[in-house]
């Protein structure tokens, strides 16, 4: 892929400029470290598990637990491989908005309702990306409904107003960030309702990331701890 995956499906509009913070914290066996503000370019992070405070991103502490060979990056965006062809990774965020059309992008913002099931539906009448059924699973120990989302193939990017790069799926203003589905990636999105307010998880990862990195992948998700 020409361009890192989770940096552009994940990055800030306007993040902080964090150059030059120390690395994050190292857990230790009976207190997990809290992950605050990061650098913007990822940071090798030490397996253990992280506890994430309630934020812009996230509408309650999260606690996550990540194997050896990870990276953090904004304090939030978590990757493994970062850069290469099979970069993958996730990142909690909250959404008050998507684009009608992914392909146009920032033409016509739609405003979703608060409820899982309005940005599920929302998600399904977007055009551009191909989207599967819904799945009912659980994230951090709450029902939650998954999405996923590809670049069909019919589908001809260069006339897209990222000029071939994506599909810009929305922009979060209240986390300040956008969601770009890259061509030949596969992203789910997995939607939750904690204490009355929507949690949003996007997962991303190339196509020629491994099983075993999948596999890796998915034991992250089913490590987190919301609360």
């Amino acid at each position: 892929m020409v361009v890192a995956l989770l940096l552009v499906a994940g990055s800030a509009g306007c993040a902080p400029d964090t150059t030059g913070e120390a690395k994050p914290p190292s857990p230790t066996a009976s207190e997990p470290a809290t992950i605050g503000p990061t650098s913007a370019e990822p940071a090798s992070i030490e397996p253990g598990t992280y506890r994430l405070p309630t934020s812009a991103w996230s509408v309650a502490d999260l606690a996550v637990t990540l194997p050896p060979g990870w990276t953090v990056q904004y304090g939030h965006v978590f990757a493994k491989h970062p850069d290469e062809d099979d970069e993958l990774g996730f990142y909690p965020v909250t959404v008050d908005e998507i684009y009608t059309d992914a392909c146009r992008g920032e033409g016509v913002p739609m405003k979703v309702g608060p409820l899982v099931d309005d940005l599920v539906d929302s998600l399904l009448e977007q055009r551009g990306p191909a989207t599967s059924r819904p799945v009912d699973t659980t994230v951090g120990g709450h029902p939650a409904t998954r999405i996923d989302l590809k670049v069909p193939q019919r589908l001809d990017m260069e006339k897209c107003r990222l000029d071939g790069l994506g599909l810009q799926i929305w922009y979060s203003m209240p986390a300040d960030k956008y969601f770009v589905l890259l061509p030949h990636a596969m992203a789910s999105v997995y939607i939750l309702n904690v204490d009355g307010q929507r949690q949003v998880f996007v997962v991303q990862h190339g196509s020629a990331t491994s099983d075993a990195n999948r596999l890796e992948l998915q034991s992250v998700l089913d490590s987190i701890r919301i609360g």
